[in-house]
């Protein structure tokens, strides 16, 4: 009995290995019931950033850069984690995405385009400037994200906005990591900017 059920899960690790596309490595241990081998797969590893290519042209667009008061490492907590998210902006990425400017106002825009689809995918955001505030968004996106610099009981923070109105706070991204966690239950749509 104790042979069968060696010989079945053997047979059905096999088949199952079979049916796998990736490449298999052997181990070389050894079980104390059989000399049968234990297979593992190798992965690419998804920490691994997608390269960014700050040199890409796309027509009607140019590298856009981001004002200084915006840029460094911001830090952000939801009410559900206990962890804090990095936002990192430099002069030309907000979070790893390259940052353009339209500057053919005659070129539509078309998110249902298959063709824009495909042109316009990867790690690319339009920005705009307006005032004190910074609009973040995909190329084929219809809502901004809006960073505003401000202070929050006495701490730098950016005042994030999304949606279809722009006036009302969202949430508060913080220079500081300890900040950011210690607020991170708080109600930001009472804030008034």
């Amino acid at each position: 009995m104790k042979k069968t059920i060696v010989l079945i899960s053997v047979m059905a690790a096999a088949l199952l290995t079979g049916c796998n596309k990736q490449t298999a490595k052997s181990n070389s241990s050894s079980q104390s019931s059989s000399s049968s081998k234990i297979v593992r797969h190798e992965t690419k590893s998804s920490s691994e950033a997608p390269r960014i290519n700050i040199h890409k042209k796309y027509k009607g667009f140019k590298l856009a850069t981001v004002p200084s008061q915006y840029r460094g490492t911001w830090y952000r907590a939801d009410p559900y984690s206990k962890k804090a998210r990095e936002l990192v902006i430099t002069k030309h990425t907000v979070n790893g995405n390259v940052t353009y400017q339209k500057i053919d106002h005659n070129l539509k825009l078309n998110r249902h385009s298959e063709k824009q689809n495909i042109k316009y995918s990867g790690n690319i955001v339009l920005i705009d400037t307006q005032g004190n505030s910074l609009k973040v968004r995909g190329f084929l996106d219809l809502v901004n994200l809006d960073y505003q610099p401000g202070q929050f009981k006495n701490h730098d923070c950016l005042f994030l906005s999304y949606g279809t109105d722009p006036s009302v706070v969202n949430g508060a991204i913080f220079k500081d990591k300890s900040v950011a966690l210690k607020y991170r239950k708080y109600d930001f749509t009472k804030v008034k900017k």
